[in-house]
């Protein structure tokens, strides 16, 4: 009987440890070729998602660019604050890069500049609209 008690004891005290946030692995993006370059995102860095231009013959580094940083909040656990990309894609001659929060960034790889696109599905949820007060805001 007292054996039991214990064990039980032991796992309800330990029970909450097991249970703390721990962040996920980030996907594996596959990498994107665009003439004659292969577009890859490491994901070996929650602070800094950034992206590498390979020679697709050599391999060789050519550059690479950060997309976009985490502010870490240095009082929650660093870990489940970081930002993965998840997906790389070309349109129109612009790589196309989607974080795991849905946000959007377009590269233009002549200039080699990020631009953010407009909101996102899930920053539109997280909107409040306030209606205008006699034509104004």
């Amino acid at each position: 009987m007292s054996r039991s008690v214990l064990i039980f004891v032991a796992v309800a005290l330990l029970l909450p440890s097991l249970s703390l946030a721990k962040c996920v692995a980030p996907v594996k993006v596959e990498p994107v070729i665009h003439q004659g370059v292969r577009y890859i995102a490491p994901n070996d860095d929650g602070r800094r998602a950034y992206i590498e231009a390979r020679d697709v013959q050599t391999n060789k580094k050519l550059w690479d660019l950060t997309i976009f940083t985490n502010r870490i909040d240095p009082t929650l656990e660093e870990d489940v604050q970081w930002v993965f990309i998840k997906a790389l894609n070309i349109r129109d001659g612009a790589l196309v890069v989607t974080s795991e929060r849905d946000k959007i960034y377009r590269v233009d790889l002549k200039t080699k500049t990020v631009t953010q696109s407009g909101l996102t599905k899930r920053d539109e949820k997280d909107c409040i609209f306030v209606p205008p007060v006699n034509g104004r805001i």
